[in-house]
Parts: structure tokens; sequence; C-alpha cells
């Protein structure tokens, strides 16, 4: 009797600890930053003819990102399709403009 409730207790804790731990947030929090860094790539290699200094890379949810830099605002949604993935990079300034990278 004394076995079974210390596999029981040792069931419970191992599901508080991953209640806890939440591995799906971890799965999705590694991802996102593997892409910022993809992301930090194309911004400093230069989109359209200007080339932007990253200041802060955030995800916002989904395959957005929100990039701020030295002077504008980046609104970067990636698209995974077949065998590439395609970034369409909005620039807000006075007008926005629309760029895609793949």
């Amino acid at each position: 009797m004394k076995k079974y409730f210390m596999q029981i207790g040792i069931v419970l804790l191992l599901l508080l600890i991953a209640f806890f731990i939440n591995p799906k947030e971890l799965y999705y929090s590694f991802k996102a930053e593997k892409e910022i860094e993809i992301i930090r790539g194309i911004v400093q290699e230069g989109i359209g003819d200007e080339v932007y200094k990253v200041k802060d890379i955030r995800h916002i949810g989904g395959n957005n990102f929100l990039v701020e830099t030295n002077n504008n605002s980046l609104l970067i949604q990636n698209k995974i399709q077949g065998s590439g993935t395609s970034y369409d990079i909005f620039v807000y300034g006075l007008t926005i403009d629309r760029y895609v990278y793949k």
C-alpha cells in the first residue's frame, strides 16, 4: 500500500512540474528566437534601398514580429510555402510600404 501511494505521489509531482514548466510554451519560445535571428539578418542586410540598424525585435504572436529600427518600425510576417519561407515586410512611416523577401 505504501508503494502505491508513493507511485501516485511521484505521478502528481511530475504533473505539477509539467504544469509549471509548460513545454509547449518553451517550444514556441525557442522557435520564435530562431526566427528573430533570421529576421535580424534580413533587416541588417537591407530592405529595398535602405539599410536599418535594429534596436529591438518582438514576437507579437503567430508569425508576426515587430522590429524597431533607427528611424522606422517594421512589421514582418513570415509565411511557410512548401520548401521555403517568405517574409512580408511592412515599413511604417508617413506611408506604408510593402516588400517581399524570399
